[in-house]
C-alpha cells in the first residue's frame, strides 16, 4: 500500500495515509475537539481508521489512562499503528484488529469510560458504494449498521459513560432515535455548517448512558468563510495543539 505523510497542527502531528483508499477528513479533528475527557479515564474508539482521532486526543489529555482503537481493516490497523509509534504514543495506545459486532469478544462490559465514533455514514442503498474497499467500508454500512455501532458502545460503556458521535445532519433523527434506545440519552449536541448561512452538513452529539432527559445545543461550528478559508474557530481544531 502506497501511502502519503501529512501533518496536521503545523506538524505537531504526522500521519501516514494511503495514497488511494480511505483518507481522513476534516471530520476527524472536528470530532476530537468535540469530545470530553477526564483524567484517569479510558477511552475507545470504533473504527479508527489510521489512528488519527486517537493519537489528537493523546497529545491534548496527557492524563488518559488507556486507549484502544477497533478497526475491522488489517492495512489501516497495520497504518495506525505505524502512526502511534511516529507520534511516540505506544504506551498509550493499542490498536486491535476486530469486527465492532464481536467486541464482546474482545473486551469485558463497561470497560470505558469513553467511547468514540465516526461510523460510516450511509446504508448500502444510500449511493454508489466506492469501488475501493478502504472507502466502502469507512462510509457505508457494509461492515456494521448505526445500530451495531450503538450495540457496542452501549456494551462498552459503563453507566454514566460518555459516548462522542459525528454524523450526516439528514440523518441525525436516526442517529438520536438509536441513541436512545440503547439508554446512550444525548446530552449535548452542535450542528457543523459549511458556511454560515447554510444548511447543516454534519451533527456532533454527546450521549450518556443511564442519564436523564435534558438536551444542551451548542452555537454551531461554521468551517469556512465567506472567502473560502477556515474560520477563527477552526483555528485550535486545525492549527493549535492545546493542552
Amino acid at each position: 500500500m502506497k501511502t502519503s505523510l501529512d501533518s496536521l497542527f503545523c506538524g505537531q502531528i504526522k500521519l501516514f495515509q494511503p495514497l488511494r483508499g480511505y483518507r481522513f477528513s476534516v471530520d476527524a479533528p472536528i470530532l476530537a475537539s468535540f469530545v470530553a475527557i477526564r483524567r484517569g479515564e479510558r477511552v475507545v474508539e470504533l473504527g479508527t481508521g489510521n489512528g488519527v482521532i486517537l493519537i489528537i486526543l493523546a497529545k491534548k489529555n496527557p492524563g488518559v489512562s488507556r486507549m484502544v482503537g477497533i478497526e475491522v481493516q488489517e492495512e489501516l490497523v497495520q497504518l495506525a499503528e505505524k502512526n502511534v509509534r511516529l507520534n511516540g504514543l505506544s504506551g498509550l495506545i493499542e490498536v486491535i484488529q476486530g469486527d465492532i459486532r464481536d467486541c464482546r469478544k474482545i473486551f469485558g462490559p463497561q470497560s470505558f469510560e469513553v467511547v468514540v465514533c465516526n461510523p460510516p455514514y450511509y446504508p448500502p442503498e444510500g449511493g454508489r458504494i466506492n469501488p475501493e474497499d478502504q472507502k466502502a467500508i469507512a462510509r457505508h454500512e457494509v461492515m456494521g449498521t448505526i445500530g451495531d455501532f450503538l450495540d457496542a458502545t452501549a456494551f462498552l460503556l459503563g453507566e454514566g459513560g460518555r459516548s462522542y458521535y459525528i454524523y450526516p445532519s439528514r440523518r441525525a433523527v436516526t442517529l438520536l432515535w438509536e441513541m436512545r434506545k440503547r439508554r446512550l440519552e444525548p446530552k449535548r449536541l452542535r450542528w457543523v455548517h459549511s458556511k454560515a448561512g447554510e444548511p447543516a452538513r454534519m451533527v456532533l452529539v454527546e450521549a450518556i448512558k443511564g442519564a436523564r432527559e435534558g438536551l444542551e445545543v451548542e452555537a454551531p461550528l461554521v468551517i469556512f468563510d465567506p472567502e473560502g478559508r477556515y474560520t477563527e474557530e477552526m483555528t485550535p481544531i486545525l492549527f493549535k495543539l492545546e493542552v
